[in-house]
């Protein structure tokens, strides 16, 4: 099922951008195959865990098999080269130079699978001064400029989002560059090498908006502050809101729906260009006279007059509170299942909801090579099995 189905995927990859990438490959009906070290990825031992098993480990790579291998060995290395003979896709996020010293980089693999697509992730980049340095979520985020952006709203000097926000959206830009080549290969008949790093993809992220002020180049710019986090934070009795204002209706709307007299006749906010060109000012005098306003308000007040008036207004939720929120609910978004070691667990469908090809949410999240006989026998390998197993060259699940 899917709209992917029939594309075979090896999963080479640890940690988070990697494996998200071949999670949602696998969401959307692709077969995945995850090829992890003896001792298995090192994210199956951060987050919450029961029996054991992390939770966070199952969402990346749920909808995959695991066979364990010993790359350090030339069998190991060989065993994965047959492997990608057969696959439509590799994703790997080893350190610059190390997948091509293993013998497992695009070009030693293109050679008896020239269309192979071959995503290689990476921190800084294949190349230049940093691309040989360790890389984790946080270091790109200083890096591209994230946390200054961040951090200027409150202006106490550079602060991280708290998530791993590069990770993620590293995967899902691999993910659509997967697919982008799928479709250019079905017209080429030939695969293709995709490089990406987490820092291209933190700048690329920033420009439309955050970095608007930064696209155009030389004199006679009418220059404005850049375009970011525009909402207007409220305190109320019961809970926190966000107001947003865009349209001169939605700005008029707020200002009838709290009495701001004074704000709505104001030369410098009542037009979009006003309010554009006095920006900093304008978020001062909205910020303090909506907290006047809507003091001893609850929630539901507030709501109440801001939806009649149709500015847009939404109270924030902790995620404690999604699953039993009525449009989340409607959404059909959380959905619950068994894993066979971790138990009970809650998760998300995939955001994309298909008419043609509906998706189906991918199996649940391997053991350590819990599928590495299966693997081998449909490479053809199944009298070296037990050699294999012997010898340490590769690994299976306990029973």
């Amino acid at each position: 099922m899917g709209p992917l189905e029939g594309v075979k995927v090896l999963d080479l990859s640890a940690v988070v951008s990697g494996p998200l990438t071949g999670a949602m490959l696998a969401d959307q009906g692709a077969q995945v195959i995850k090829v992890e070290r003896l001792t298995g990825d090192i994210q199956r031992n951060v987050g919450s865990k029961r029996n054991g098993y992390s939770g966070s480990f199952h969402v990346l790579n749920r909808g995959k098999r695991s066979i364990a291998v010993d790359l350090s060995s030339a069998r190991g290395v060989k065993l994965v080269q047959q492997l990608a003979d057969s696959v439509d896709v590799v994703v790997q996020n080893f350190r610059p130079g190390v997948i091509d010293r293993l013998g497992l980089g695009y070009a030693a693999l293109a050679v008896t699978n020239p269309r192979i697509i071959f995503l290689s992730i990476s921190g800084f980049g294949q190349s230049g001064p940093k691309a040989g340095k360790r890389a984790y979520d946080p270091i790109i985020q200083m890096y591209s400029g994230i946390a200054d952006v961040q951090g200027q709203k409150r202006g106490e000097g550079p602060e991280q989002v708290n998530q791993l926000l590069m990770d993620k959206l590293t995967a899902y830009t691999g993910f659509q560059a997967i697919t982008a080549a799928l479709y250019a290969r079905e017209k080429s008949g030939v695969g293709q090498h995709i490089e990406l790093s987490m820092l291209d993809t933190a700048v690329a992220f920033l420009w439309p908006d955050a970095g608007a002020d930064n696209i155009l180049l030389g004199e006679d710019i009418d220059h404005h502050p850049p375009i970011r986090a525009a909402g207007t934070v409220v305190e109320l009795v019961d809970g926190w809101g966000a107001i947003m204002t865009l349209s001169d209706h939605e700005f008029a709307g707020l200002c009838r729906a709290l009495a701001l007299t004074d704000m709505a006749a104001d030369s410098r906010f009542n037009s979009l260009k006003g309010r554009q060109q006095n920006r900093q000012v304008y978020v001062e005098v909205v910020k303090n006279a909506v907290a006047d306003a809507t003091k001893g308000m609850t929630l539901a007040e507030l709501t109440e007059k801001l939806d009649a008036e149709h500015v847009p207004f939404a109270h924030a939720r902790s995620l404690d509170e999604l699953p039993s929120d009525a449009q989340i609910q409607a959404n059909a978004l959380f959905y619950e299942r068994v894993h066979p070691i971790a138990g009970l667990v809650r998760e998300v469908r995939p955001a994309p909801i298909f008419s043609g090809t509906p998706t189906v949410t991918g199996g649940f999240g391997p053991a350590i090579g819990q599928d590495t006989r299966d693997i081998l026998a449909e490479a053809g390998l199944a009298e070296d099995i037990e050699g294999l197993l012997r010898d340490g060259v590769v690994g299976q699940a306990s029973e």
